[in-house]
């Protein structure tokens, strides 16, 4: 439930979509892509998100998170997803009280597990999260579609999540085909989460895309701009020979710069509207998702080491990201009232 929704959470949803959408990767595309979905959209990205989980999301509620990017050749996840995905969670749990449950590819699993894990939270079967504090699931999604599909229907029907979220993930183009962002072949490894989203969407559940490439699922929304202004978003590297583009169309799309800070720009929009600042996860919890991130084999992608990172940009500075999340959620968007006083004081 949102209590003040007035100006000025618009206002800073805008100021939190600014900043986590300036250019640090230097692929020159986040711009079109940002612009493509904020007037598709009318509203500032990341107030659509928060305020679409504040008006669904209460306690006990369970809430999807789909996470984890295939990347070749190691068959691991990069870091960007399953980082932002867990301190997400934890916000969620926060804010809410709501249940995260994980759905992932089996190969992924352990490193988002640890993820969460490193965020603070606890990991148990489904079926002892609804009964548990502090604690998420983390669920192996099948790679088969009819066996997708039938995990899908099972999970909408026994635990009646009220949101889904994705979070850089491949989703599936006008030819049911995966990509990377330079247009190779993630099929065969890619869970086909696009099912269980296209199902919540068909019963009105809420369901949020975030991305920042436009190969992501929910980037089927600003189609046109990624195969216009994306190298290879027309036309992949694969036999299909389709585009990049997923062709889901979610109810909210979030494009950041790197998906990870989407997920954060979330956080720090929950944590203005409900009041309370702990929602917004702090810079040494964002270091220590990386870290054990990393130790668990999820890939800084770019380099391609291990080392604790997001799309080649080092840790320490995502949480200079999360510092100015807070600075603004603390401002209200508006940093030059904490100087000024009352004309009295200078008479």
């Amino acid at each position: 439930m949102i209590k003040d929704d007035g100006p000025w959470l618009v206002n800073l949803g805008d100021s939190i979509d600014r900043l986590i959408t300036i250019d640090t990767t230097g692929r020159g595309v986040i711009r079109d892509l940002y612009h493509a979905a904020r007037i598709k959209q009318g509203s500032p990205l990341t107030y659509l998100a928060a305020r679409g989980l504040a008006e669904r999301v209460g306690k006990g509620d369970v809430v999807v998170i789909a996470t984890g990017m295939e990347i070749l050749p190691w068959h691991r996840p990069e870091q960007d997803g399953p980082v932002g995905g867990a301190t997400l969670a934890r916000a969620l749990l926060m804010a809410f009280g709501a249940k995260p449950v994980f759905v992932t590819e089996p190969q992924h699993a352990p490193v988002i597990e640890t993820s969460v894990k490193a965020a603070g939270l606890y990991v148990f079967p489904l079926e002892q999260v609804k009964e548990l504090p502090t604690s998420a699931a983390v669920v192996s999604f099948p790679i088969d579609p009819a066996e997708a599909e039938a995990a899908a229907q099972r999970l909408l029907t026994e635990y009646k999540p009220k949101a889904l979220i994705s979070i850089e993930r491949a989703g599936a183009n006008e030819f049911g085909e995966y990509h990377a962002a330079l247009g190779r072949s993630l099929t065969p490894w890619s869970a086909k989460v696009d099912v269980l989203f296209e199902l919540a969407k068909a019963q009105g559940i809420l369901t949020i895309g975030i991305g920042d490439g436009g190969n992501e699922l929910g980037c089927g929304l600003i189609r046109d701009t990624v195969i216009e202004k994306v190298p290879l978003g027309g036309k992949c590297k694969c036999p299909c020979g389709g585009s990049i583009v997923p062709r889901f169309l979610p109810d909210v799309l979030i494009m950041a710069c790197i998906s990870n800070w989407g997920s954060y720009g979330i956080e720090a929009l929950l944590s203005a509207i409900i009041g309370d600042p702990e929602v917004l996860h702090s810079a040494d919890l964002d270091q220590r998702v990386h870290d054990y991130a990393a130790h668990a084999g999820a890939n800084n992608d770019g380099p391609g080491f291990l080392d604790p990172g997001t799309d080649a940009v080092p840790a320490h500075l995502h949480g200079h990201i999360v510092d100015l999340l807070a600075f603004l959620v603390k401002t209200g968007g508006d940093p030059g009232r904490l100087y000024r006083v009352p004309r009295y004081r200078w008479s």
